[in-house]
């Protein structure tokens, strides 16, 4: 009995030197580590939080960010601007382009065609023509309001345009009123008669407000209050025209590619919207 008393003893004795032995060995490697063991950087979505900076030579790392989609339409403008009596962060009405049976689609040889598909409304200028502008139409109506709607131009060059038309006959598809922008940087404003002619109340007028090239994406703007017209190209102020007639004033919205030059052009629109306009004493 005493012999194995003092066995245990002894394996006490020798366990005990063993766990101090291990903690002075990690007491040492502590203060031993060399930085680059170091933990990394706290890193937050949408945030970047550097709990070291790099030391020279080292590599900035590249910041993620959360990814916010683009806004078409500024929120504050000027108080001369007519849109000021606006809330322009909320449209009376937005169409993504996600439901394909509100805006009319067709094809039609040696005319046009038109299609919404993948969150877009897609359009083709089968051929050059100045005096027709085949469009596709909404179900929704239009009076004294301000609208827009994001333009995509295809491989155009020189005046092939896109353009959006408002108070649009909702019986025949046809006349309203239209802002256009070309390839090369210009910009319209057209009467569409219900007859087909069209009458050029503003002709074709350079701006540098105007996105140009194949490629390229405009932001068109009509304010619309009675006879009184105010036209914008991505939130600038491009033009102005009262219509001393008043021929159009109530209808739908159209939008359309038409090609100057180019057979098959094609051309892209979302992000359609609109505000009303209250009455203006």
């Amino acid at each position: 009995m005493i012999r194995q008393r003092s066995s245990l003893a002894a394996l006490a004795v020798l366990a005990a030197l063993a766990l101090t032995a291990l903690a002075c060995q990690s007491v040492a490697n502590f203060f031993s580590r060399p930085e680059s063991a170091a933990p990394a950087p706290t890193e937050v979505v949408g945030l970047v939080a550097a709990t070291n900076p790099p030391s020279a030579g080292e590599a900035t790392p590249t910041p993620r960010r959360l990814e916010l989609p683009p806004t078409p339409t500024p929120f504050t403008v000027g108080e001369d601007d007519p849109r000021a009596q606006l809330d322009l962060g909320h449209p009376d009405h937005n169409d993504s382009f996600d439901n394909p049976v509100t805006w009319f689609d067709f094809d039609t040889p040696g005319r046009a065609a038109y299609v919404v598909e993948d969150g877009q409304l897609l359009g083709k200028d089968y051929e050059p023509d100045e005096i027709y502008a085949w469009w596709s139409y909404t179900d929704t109506s239009s009076g004294n309001l301000y609208t827009e709607i994001s333009a995509t131009n295809g491989d155009c060059i020189g005046k092939d345009s896109v353009g959006l038309a408002m108070r649009v006959d909702r019986d025949t598809a046809a006349g309203g009123y239209s802002l256009e922008v070309s390839c090369d940087g210009a910009w319209r404003f057209r009467l569409h008669q219900i007859g087909g002619d069209q009458v050029e109340f503003v002709d074709w007028t350079p701006s540098e407000a105007v996105a140009q090239g194949p490629g390229a994406t405009n932001r068109l703007g009509i304010w619309g209050y009675q006879a009184r017209f105010t036209l914008f190209v991505n939130g600038v102020e491009v033009g102005q025209y009262w219509d001393t007639n008043y021929r159009h004033s109530y209808g739908t919205f159209a939008a359309y590619v038409r090609a100057s030059q180019t057979y098959d052009l094609t051309a892209t629109f979302d992000d359609f919207a609109y505000w009303n306009i209250n009455f203006i004493p």
